[in-house]
């Protein structure tokens, strides 16, 4: 079997597949793992979350809820922040080390028959695949499953949910999942499946449309946004469903959209059955975290704001938080991005807030080089690693805004705990 160390090696030799995306090779491995007989049907029941921001909130309420309800249930985040083994978990807890390397171990040599006819099984399909085993050998009753990219041929798409969540709409990968906001709709919305519920957050007319469509599609059952899901108060908030109003929420996860994700999150877990007694969802939501949403901690004497905003949507989102818990504060950032995001799109929100920028690489094969992003910041210092920058960073009085990249929240949060200062 290989060790923990030897199976995080292999899948980076899996990365230069990429988003390789469709669903025959994913169909075919699962069948060949034997694992295609519980993705919906079997013991584990999954509530699957697409999205362009606020998926992966949405998935941790869920899974917050799904333990507070009391189930053996998992969940699947995409990216992970800190550490490989958030992709897949039990309850609150990361999948072990040793049930990594073993679940990797056992299905490396099941993707390499697959290899002559489906071209090479990619790195998020083993980790999904990894997700569906170990949940399956847990034998969880419900998993809350995050989507990686898209949708309609992300790997997660096999499952057949017992309700389905469109968190948002807006620009990002649109190399691959389009141009316009109604292609990038109709993408996300391919997780919706015949007659099972989907919740569709606040999205703009175009992607409203487009989600329509494929519910006129699939007579699926659908709650949305301002018309069966309402969200009143300003904390704690209530929440109004077709199937009952729950009040005295308050949302584990700080900043601005995260009312929003909770409400979202809150009736999947009702319309799916899966949840529906207001104090566990009241317990749910407050316990929810997740790192890399406006996360803030302290280290050095200073405030790090820590968050993922990574396209131009998440980033007006970040600004809002901002203005709401700093007002009139000024900044100095640290910033770094991978190829295929939109540094125009995150900078501009964020300018006027910002005095000074230290652009960090990123270790992340599609990292974008600091000399390509330092255009867009703001009185900017390329460097040659994430704690230059975090040093750099230090040397100024003003808090110390981290975004651009989940992978640089990841790098900077592995930096800072090295450096065994943060209290």
């Amino acid at each position: 079997m290989m060790s923990y160390e030897e199976a995080v090696a292999y899948l980076s030799t899996l990365q230069h597949r990429g988003w390789r995306l469709g669903l025959d090779r994913m169909e075919a491995f699962l069948r060949a793992a034997n694992l295609d007989h519980n993705l919906g049907s079997g013991m584990t029941q999954y509530l699957h979350v697409a999205g362009t921001n606020g998926k992966g909130s949405v998935t941790a309420y869920l899974q917050s809820i799904l333990v507070e309800a009391g189930y053996a249930s998992g969940a699947f985040f995409s990216p992970y922040v800190v550490d490989l083994r958030e992709r897949v978990q039990f309850g609150r807890e990361f999948i072990s080390r040793d049930d990594f390397a073993r679940h990797v171990s056992e299905l490396a040599p099941i993707a390499a028959k697959l290899e002559a006819e489906y071209g090479g099984v990619t790195e998020f399909e083993m980790k999904t695949a990894v997700g569906v085993r170990y949940w399956t050998e847990r034998q969880c009753a419900w998993v809350a499953l995050e989507v990686g990219l898209g949708g309609r041929l992300d790997a997660t798409n096999v499952v057949t949910p017992a309700a389905s969540g469109i968190v948002s709409i807006g620009y990002d990968h649109t190399t691959i999942l389009g141009n316009t906001l109604g292609e990038i709709a109709t993408e996300k919305a391919g997780i919706i499946k015949p007659g099972r519920p989907v919740v569709s957050g606040d999205l703009p007319p175009e992607a409203l449309a487009a989600v329509e469509r494929r519910v006129d599609e699939t007579k699926s059952p659908w709650w949305r946004w301002g018309q069966e899901v309402v969200l009143k108060g300003s904390g704690p908030y209530t929440v109004e469903t077709p199937r009952g109003t729950f009040e005295g929420l308050t949302p584990g996860l700080v900043g601005a959209p995260q009312p929003h994700n909770m409400a979202v999150a809150i009736s999947m877990a009702v319309v799916s059955g899966a949840a529906t007694d207001a104090e566990v969802l009241r317990r749910g939501v407050a316990l929810a975290s997740l790192p890399g949403r406006f996360q803030r901690l302290r280290f050095g004497g200073h405030t790090f704001i820590l968050d993922g905003a990574h396209n131009a949507e998440s980033a007006q989102q970040l600004r809002k938080s901002l203005d709401q818990h700093y007002p009139g504060e000024q900044f100095t950032m640290i910033t770094g991005m991978v190829d295929g995001h939109d540094p125009e799109g995150v900078m501009a929100p964020l300018r006027d807030v910002v005095e000074r920028t230290y652009v960090a690489p990123i270790d992340f094969y599609r990292a974008l080089p600091p000399d390509k992003l330092t255009p867009y910041c703001v009185v900017a210092t390329p460097c040659s690693t994430a704690d230059e920058a975090i040093q750099g960073a230090l040397t100024h009085p003003n808090p110390i805004l981290v975004t651009g990249s989940f992978y640089l929240v990841g790098d900077v949060l592995r930096t800072l705990e090295a450096r065994r200062g943060v209290d």
